[in-house]
């Protein structure tokens, strides 16, 4: 397999701060110095137009400073990033619906595990946003009130069971487990753990672009029906 689809010339890599832990364990492993990173803000893909608007932005700027490769550290994120799409360079990223499904893959796309209904998935980079449980909790509490902040919480967590840690291997598991733990005792849920992966996005950044990575060339977007399943 040629590296990058035997694509020459600048490489940048547009990626969500969000999964900064898995990035950096790839780039730092594969000693991968002549990627430009672009890191954008976390939380974009809480609004899909808001993210794809932002990345699109992101994509423009690099065409400017000549990038023949852009690499986008994003699933489909809630369709925020159909229509994304570069003029003058080759566009790709993972084939997956968004990074917790990236995370839950060990091997093929095909063969992942799969989200399961009433988990709340867990990394160290969700546990440290802004949108983290625990924040989240403090944030009620000091706004409504003891009684009325939790009832709120409990009503937003209706349908979850459980917190459940991805083991990616990218980053110490004992604070992300221990966090998980407070979460449950906090908000009535159980804890648990699934064993994760970072093949998605070692995939994209190394240039080993097999069928889990979505390319397209120059004029070329990105479609939502592109992250379906053959049947």
């Amino acid at each position: 397999m040629e590296k990058y689809g035997g694509i020459e010339g600048k490489k940048v890599l547009i990626a969500c701060s969000m999964i900064e832990d898995e990035v950096n364990a790839v780039l730092d492993s594969f000693d991968l110095r002549d990627i430009e990173i672009h890191w954008q803000e976390r939380g974009h893909h809480n609004d899909p137009d808001r993210l794809r608007e932002v990345i699109q932005a992101g994509i423009g700027r690099a065409e400017i400073e000549g990038a023949e490769i852009i690499m986008l550290a994003y699933g489909l994120c809630g369709k925020g990033a159909a229509g994304w799409h570069s003029q003058k360079a080759v566009l790709a990223m993972p084939r997956f619906d968004d990074c917790i499904n990236m995370m839950l893959c060990t091997g093929r796309r095909d063969r992942r595990n799969y989200l399961k209904a009433g988990h709340m998935y867990l990394t160290r980079g969700w546990s440290r946003d802004e949108g983290a449980l625990l924040t989240m909790l403090d944030s009620y509490l000091a706004k409504y009130g003891e009684r009325k902040g939790r009832k709120l919480m409990k009503l937003m967590l209706d349908s979850y069971t459980d917190v459940t840690v991805i083991d990616s291997g990218c980053y110490e598991l004992e604070p992300v487990l221990d966090y998980a733990e407070e979460c449950a005792e906090k908000l009535g849920l159980n804890k648990s753990m699934v064993s994760g992966g970072n093949e998605p996005i070692r995939k994209l950044i190394t240039g080993e672009w097999d069928d889990d990575i979505l390319v397209k060339m120059p004029g070329e977007k990105v479609l939502e029906e592109d992250f379906e399943f053959e049947q």
